[in-house]
């Protein structure tokens, strides 16, 4: 009987030592390899959506790969010589990044605020990222975004809002002395228009 239960204790014994080696040896690979991202995040000073990857770990991330579901869409449409911002974005995707060293952060260009008046686009994206690391291929990451989480932080809270609500008071007050020599607003007081909305926008032109 004492022989049994000997022979159990050290059976646990060997099961934890091996269970606490394994995680060990995971904390050391992740700890060791690169952490890609990708988010999607509003540029206040803009009034523009922005496409972010970037490498959060220690090490330099080889061979980035990222898809989309769904395609991962803007909502403007050319207009003159303009690119097919839609496009653009869809070939940026499509390819891979050969190198993504540590805290470098890429920023593409995807929308602005209007795209929340276009009915016809996703609000809910899902990335998947895979990446190699110096010890060979890194664990496929996966992020699920929903553009209704940035919404009201684009819209509502944009650090140049108090200036321009500061310049509409300063046009009501020209407008009301009657003159029409009223200088043009500053530079960047409103949002950036890439062109127009697509069409199933609330506010396409």
């Amino acid at each position: 009987m004492a022989a049994t239960v000997a022979a159990w204790q050290a059976s646990i014994a060997r099961r934890s030592a091996s269970q606490q080696l394994a995680l060990a040896e995971r904390i050391h690979r992740e700890q060791s390899e690169p952490y890609v991202i990708v988010d999607i995040q509003p540029d206040p000073d803009a009034g523009a959506l922005v496409r972010v990857v970037e490498n959060t770990g220690p090490h330099v991330a080889r061979n980035v790969r990222i898809s989309c579901d769904p395609p991962l869409e803007s909502g403007w449409a050319p207009e003159d010589d303009q690119p097919d911002l839609a496009q653009v974005v869809q070939g940026i995707l499509a390819r891979t990044i050969p190198i993504l060293p540590p805290r470098r952060r890429l920023t593409f260009l995807l929308d602005n605020q209007e795209r929340f008046a276009n009915t016809g686009l996703p609000r809910v994206y899902t990335f998947t990222v895979d990446a190699d690391g110096p010890e060979g291929a890194v664990e496929t990451s996966e992020y699920t975004l929903d553009l209704d989480a940035v919404k009201w932080v684009l819209l509502e809270n944009r650090p140049r809002k108090q200036l321009e609500v500061k310049l509409g008071k300063i046009e009501q007050a020209v407008r009301a002395l009657g003159t029409d020599d009223r200088p043009p607003p500053p530079a960047g007081a409103r949002a950036v228009r890439l062109g127009r909305q697509r069409p199933g926008s609330a506010s396409a032109e």
